[in-house]
């Protein structure tokens, strides 16, 4: 079976290494021209997974016209959220009834859209859409480490179907019909991340950490569920294990960003995809348009894009009124 995966970042080459190794013949889009002839040439991408060796099923190209020049099945769509409108609409013309798998992450800040919603929007269908999402750090997956994911699609036959052709025993993934609560816990994860950075950043300590996952995940429940999700979703891998792994672990990019700013080092590197910085831009607006009360949430926009001191907010979270646990 014939993959396209659209994107040369990190994790669009970790899932190109992946499925490449996992038997499917792979042909991968880089933007730059430079990162597909290292690829072909060197097999590996030196500029977003350096180390990581690329196997022979995987070829890589700059030309769309040369990506969509062979049958393709499935397409991984692995672009930054708030360009992916516009690289559809640029695309448009090749797509037609391959599957899209989308697995990107956040929210588009300008219209407030989860991407399901902007795919339909640009190709006027969704039958054919599903979204990757859970768990997954881009260099563990490539390194061939356990991980689990959901696929998600409208369709119940179709999106198990497709399950069952990308799974992989080093990849095991699960199917989900509910296309919004699996888009909203991989986005809405990464605001709680940086809360926890900053946390972590400013030493104080694993119980605040654990008290804000927690808290964190009513954050994102209470909202996913305002729009439609179901509560369920938010205990699962696209959820709960997302969230964890996302607030804990070394390899996150938002956690990183989190603990520059609780540090006071400044930001990371500029190259790197800190989604959350634009989510949490999303989510204020959204939590205000249906009056959902998101403390903490609003708590890293005010530091991230207001400029305001991380202690300060610290403490005005600490201050909040007492209410029942489960309000």
């Amino acid at each position: 079976m014939k993959i396209a995966v659209l994107g040369s970042g990190s994790w669009g080459s970790a899932l190109a290494i992946h499925f490449g190794r996992s038997g499917f013949d792979v042909v991968q889009w880089c933007r730059e021209r430079e990162v597909a002839e290292s690829i072909n040439d060197k097999r590996e991408n030196p500029v977003f997974l350096k180390g990581f060796t690329y196997p022979e099923t995987v070829r890589a190209t700059s030309s769309m016209e040369e990506v969509f020049s062979q049958p393709i099945e499935i397409v991984l769509s692995v672009i930054p959220v708030q360009f992916t409108r516009e690289f559809w609409k640029e695309i448009s013309e090749f797509i037609r009834n391959q599957k899209i798998v989308c697995a990107s992450k956040g929210i588009e800040v300008e219209t407030l859209k989860t991407l399901s919603q902007v795919y339909e929007e640009v190709f006027g269908r969704r039958d054919n859409y599903y979204i990757l999402s859970g768990p997954t750090f881009a260099k563990e997956v490539a390194a061939g480490l356990p991980a689990a994911a959901v696929v998600a699609g409208f369709d119940e036959e179709k999106v198990l179907s497709l399950v069952k052709v990308l799974n992989a025993r080093n990849f095991r993934l699960y199917a989900s019909t509910d296309v919004k609560g699996v888009e909203l816990g991989g986005a809405l994860k990464n605001v709680i991340a940086i809360a926890t950075g900053i946390s972590d950043g400013m030493g104080l300590g694993n119980n605040a950490r654990a008290a804000l996952i927690t808290r964190g995940l009513h954050e994102i429940k209470r909202l996913g569920k305002a729009l439609g999700a179901k509560e369920e979703t938010f205990y699962g891998l696209s959820g709960l294990g997302d969230l964890v792994l996302t607030c804990t672990g070394e390899l996150s990019r938002n956690r990183q960003f989190g603990l520059s700013i609780g540090r006071r080092e400044g930001k990371v590197d500029e190259k790197y995809v800190v989604e959350g910085i634009h989510t949490v831009k999303a989510v204020v607006r959204l939590a205000e348009k249906y009056g959902v009360e998101m403390p903490i949430s609003e708590a890293v926009y005010r530091v991230v894009h207001e400029g305001m001191d991380p202690e300060e907010v610290m403490n005005e979270l600490l201050s909040r009124p007492v209410k029942e646990e489960n309000h």
